[in-house]
């Protein structure tokens, strides 16, 4: 017989009685043993915390998304420092093939006129002033002329009306606004291959009456033709010629800055 008091068992104990549940593990021990509605309050209460904590954690993304955002559209509003640079000016990468006629520099002021007379022509965007020292030299048959030296702007008007222009052209065949002799920045391969951008002269006719001519041939108006190394141009039907150099042609001395 098992023999049990009060104050103890002795004996063996009966295996049969209900043993306590151990929450402690998951509950604070103050809760253990009774106290419901303390459990209750304990439980609400870190379920409200555990709701705060998720809603302030959905909160701070939203505030990282919307500032990685104006980030991007920042940098996609802001111009690129870090675009590609040609060997003879600067500015990014861009297609151009085609003339651009908006309004900008010297040859195309406010309203597109010039000392009150309307220009024909407006710089493009890629006009540069070049680094490389190009020059014409003019002659008249046998007779050489003085050198004209049209590196220091990114443009050179020619023709008749000597109010505007830069370069006159004072033969009756030769139109007030005649052509333009224009730099610009472009896509450039050098003799390994490699792309980079790079400042070159062209020519271009400003739809005169008895056009241009490059090395005896008529250009088409509007247009641009790159103009190269020792190339002979002519306006109209003077006879004066201009070679186009610079000044690390063979022959050709720096006399000028």
């Amino acid at each position: 017989a098992v023999v049990s008091t009060q104050s103890g068992h002795y004996g063996r104990e009966n295996n049969n009685s209900p043993q306590p549940r151990n929450t402690s593990m998951n509950t604070p021990s103050k809760y253990v043993g009774g106290d419901r509605a303390g459990l209750e309050g304990y439980l609400i209460e870190r379920k409200r915390r555990k709701e705060e904590r998720e809603m302030e954690t959905e909160d701070r993304e939203k505030s990282d998304k919307k500032k990685k955002d104006k980030k991007d559209k920042d940098r996609k509003m802001k111009p690129d420092k870090n675009a590609e640079k040609g060997e003879d000016g600067e500015g990014e990468k861009k297609d151009l093939s085609a003339p651009n006629y908006e309004k900008s520099g010297k040859l195309a002021e406010e309203r597109n006129t010039y000392k009150g007379i309307v220009i024909k022509y407006a710089e493009p965007q890629e006009a540069r002033i070049p680094k490389t020292k190009w020059r014409l030299y003019p002659f008249k048959g046998a007779e050489t002329l003085p050198t004209m030296y049209i590196h220091r702007n990114s443009g050179y008007l020619i023709g008749r009306e000597r109010k505007i222009v830069d370069i006159p052209a004072d033969h009756p065949s030769c139109s007030s606004q005649h052509a333009v002799i224009q730099f610009r920045l472009v896509d450039h391969i050098r003799q390994d291959g490699s792309q980079t951008q790079k400042v070159k002269p062209y020519l271009m006719d400003l739809e005169s009456t008895n056009g241009s001519f490059l090395n005896n041939v008529k250009i088409e108006a509007r247009r641009y033709y790159e103009l190269k190394e020792r190339d002979i141009v002519k306006f109209g039907f003077s006879t004066r010629e201009y070679v186009i150099l610079h000044d690390k042609t063979d022959g050709v001395m720096d006399t000028e800055s």
